[in-house]
């Protein structure tokens, strides 16, 4: 990979994550005002995202990537990277470069959902599963966030909305390339024959870059 293109991607070790409590329960199917939680139900939700916040170790990359081509059909970035999608060139339509970021919440969480589940504690498991997953997702807009400050100085922002591989008419196998791009490896992860990310837990996106325009 091209130096100058390296130097781009931008690393954060310790991302102050705080995953949403109402989606969380969202996630395990919980309906406000139709599912009745007890109070030994509210107890092991709460011990289990207390348990979440010190096994997750939320970390993630980014890069600000030029497009140098954009039809109705995808675009091609300065990398060389093609995203072919429809939905994604739409998405796009007013950007001129993309932001390529990743989050992962790391090894332990996953490691400790299994042990659960494999000790008979599958609802413990399965509300660990639901924290790291929102974790890695507020790990994404944390970042999101701080790109936006960041880029409302210049006079742009990021768009409305992000995408991933897997998503709409965006193919999984394009995570192979934005995990090259980012260098995710660097994060301790990795990705399967099948373009599955390692660990579970962790998220690939696009947003597009564009002008802010007039107030």
């Amino acid at each position: 990979m091209d130096e100058t293109i390296k130097s781009k991607v931008k690393y954060f070790e310790n991302i102050p994550a705080v995953p949403n409590r109402d989606w969380i329960l969202s996630r395990l199917g919980y309906r406000k005002g139709v599912t009745e939680l007890k109070t030994r139900d509210l107890q092991l939700i709460d011990e289990c995202i207390q348990q979440g916040g010190y096994l997750c170790k939320p970390a993630g990359a980014y890069m600000n990537i030029s497009i140098i081509d954009k039809d109705m059909t995808g675009i091609v970035l300065d990398n060389n990277i093609s995203l072919m999608s429809q939905s994604l060139s739409k998405l796009l339509k007013d950007s001129h470069s993309v932001i390529l970021m990743a989050s992962t919440v790391g090894h332990e969480v996953s490691k400790k959902v299994f042990t659960e589940i494999e000790n008979g504690n599958a609802s413990a498991g399965l509300i660990l599963d639901s924290v790291a997953s929102q974790t890695a997702d507020a790990a994404l807009d944390w970042m999101v966030q701080m790109l936006d400050k960041m880029l409302i100085r210049e006079g742009k922002k990021l768009t409305k909305h992000r995408y991933s591989p897997g998503f709409g008419d965006l193919p999984l196998c394009y995570q192979k390339d934005i995990f090259e791009a980012l260098q995710l490896f660097r994060l301790n992860m990795a990705l399967t024959e099948k373009f599955m990310l390692i660990p579970e837990k962790s998220v690939i996106a696009i947003a597009g870059v564009e002008d802010k325009g007039e107030l």
